[in-house]
């Protein structure tokens, strides 16, 4: 007597049967024509990466997200894609090689090691778009807009739109390295959180910086919460220059979209490898984020010089499932 195999998918991995999938795949397709359509060439990137180039600049981050593994046939260590934007970051330094602005737009599976902590898988279709060599306010707005459109072809509505600076969080955050790496890293999980009990807990009293980043987590709101943080953070060095920068971003957008503007300059989601503006859609019917973007200079050097670069992506299937 034979016995049946129990069949069944790994924790974390699912798969899209008719008619979601149709669905999920006629939605890739009206994607990425409206991005070709606006100046954007598609790439292909492979699943696999070595394991010691993936991520460039943020190596170790990008790193920690991905499945890694011995291949057989080379030896070399190999890791499975946990995303795709930093991978047209690599084609744009090292394929292309252009000192012209680059338009580069993708769609494909990735995998992450952990779980989504609102879909609970850890795969799903990652489709994006990146503009590399444009260090304008105009390219940020494209990038942003494009998102926006992005959603409204998806047929995502009362979107909200958050808006921060990576740069002048990291200004912030920069004093408190010094604690260490794990203090830090406990410290970074506090304020994603905006916990001020555990950021209380966290730091220790006798450092000079302890209020003022508890105060961080409260720098949320409308645009006018921009005036309190220059007030608040002016002995930070730059944050005028960084937080003017994100003033004009957010007025910009005002005068060419009524969404609902949030401004979050305690906002550390994603990956890290971001060092200005950053942002991310919401739907009120929904409480994760739907795609997120923002500017990530110098991710990959071809060169001595920063390569300015600015791009958003979007869960394609989290979007799929409004």
């Amino acid at each position: 007597m034979t016995s049946k195999i129990r069949w069944s998918l790994p924790d974390g991995v699912d798969e899209l049967l008719p008619p979601k999938a149709l669905e999920v795949e006629i939605l890739r397709r009206s994607l990425i024509d409206q991005y070709i359509d606006a100046g954007y060439a598609f790439i292909i990137p492979p699943l696999l990466e070595l394991s010691e180039t993936i991520g460039g600049e943020a190596h170790d981050e990008i790193k920690s997200h991905a499945f890694s593994f011995r291949d057989d046939l080379t030896g070399k260590n190999l890791s499975i894609r946990p995303d795709i934007s930093e991978q047209a970051s690599r084609i744009d330094a090292y394929r292309i090689q252009s000192n012209d602005v680059v338009r580069l737009c993708y769609a494909g599976e990735v995998v992450k090691s952990k779980s989504s902590k609102v879909l609970r898988s850890r795969t799903t279709i990652q489709v994006g778009a990146e503009i590399f060599g444009d260090s304008s306010i105009e390219a940020e707005l494209e990038s942003i807009k494009l998102m926006l459109d992005s959603l409204e072809i998806a047929g995502v509505s009362n979107t909200t739109l958050s808006l921060g600076h990576a740069g002048f969080t990291a200004s912030v955050l920069e004093p408190f390295k010094n604690l260490g790496q794990e203090v830090f890293a406990n410290i970074e999980t506090a304020l994603s959180k905006k916990s001020k009990s555990d950021l209380i807990n966290i730091i220790p009293d006798s450092h000079e910086s302890k209020s003022s980043l508890i105060n961080l987590c409260d720098i949320y709101g409308e645009k006018d919460i921009i005036q309190k943080a220059k007030a608040e953070f002016s002995h930070i060095k730059n944050s005028d220059n960084l937080l003017e920068h994100l003033e004009k971003v957010a007025n910009k957008i005002e005068s060419f979209s009524d969404i609902n503007l949030h401004i979050d300059l305690g906002e550390i989601q994603g990956f890290k490898y971001h060092n200005g503006i950053v942002f991310s859609a919401y739907s009120d019917s929904v409480g994760y984020v739907l795609a997120k973007g923002g500017r990530y200079d110098g991710l990959r050097k071809s060169s001595d010089q920063d390569r300015p670069a600015v791009g958003f992506d979007l869960d394609l299937i989290a979007v799929s499932n409004l």
